[in-house]
């Protein structure tokens, strides 16, 4: 109906200890996950030491909160990125949570930092709203986007 992708989705639930697989490619034809991995959630500012920070993604849409933004975007144009494998998507809230995102400049990219692997007990870093994944996931993701014909969701939920 919105002229979306029809192979497959994306979707985040930051609900999931930042540890553990939370990005999730969803394969609609065949109602199975392709692929899982980690990704980061916002710091909301908060940069002070302190271990607790890391627990619980908390949602802003608002300029400069460096938080999550939950709900539904469209993946948009690819463009060069100082982060990760140098390759960003912009993306297009949908959403009354989420239609300052590309204000906010919060974009899918890699960085370096985050793991490959879940890392569960420990938690990834935190981003600035951004959900960001690990450098070897963002290649898989970024082949799946060159080749989709229609653009793509992506789904962020807590």
């Amino acid at each position: 109906k919105e002229k979306f992708n029809e192979d497959f989705y994306f979707l985040i639930d930051l609900s999931v200890h930042s540890g553990k697989n939370r990005f999730y490619v969803y394969d609609l034809k065949t109602n199975k996950l392709l692929a899982e991995n980690l990704a980061t959630h916002g710091s909301c500012d908060a940069l002070a030491v302190n271990e607790t920070k890391w627990q619980k993604a908390k949602f802003s849409n608002t300029d400069n909160s460096h938080c999550s933004s939950k709900g539904k975007y469209k993946i948009g144009k690819r463009a060069a990125s100082s982060w990760g494998i140098g390759i960003k998507y912009w993306l297009h809230g949908l959403e009354s949570t989420n239609s300052n995102a590309e204000n906010r400049v919060v974009v899918l990219h890699s960085w370096s930092a985050v793991d490959n692997k879940e890392i569960y007990p420990k938690y990834s870093p935190l981003s600035w709203g951004c959900p960001a994944v690990s450098d070897d996931f963002m290649e898989l993701l970024d082949a799946k986007l060159q080749k989709a014909k229609k653009p793509v969701l992506l789904w962020i939920v807590g």
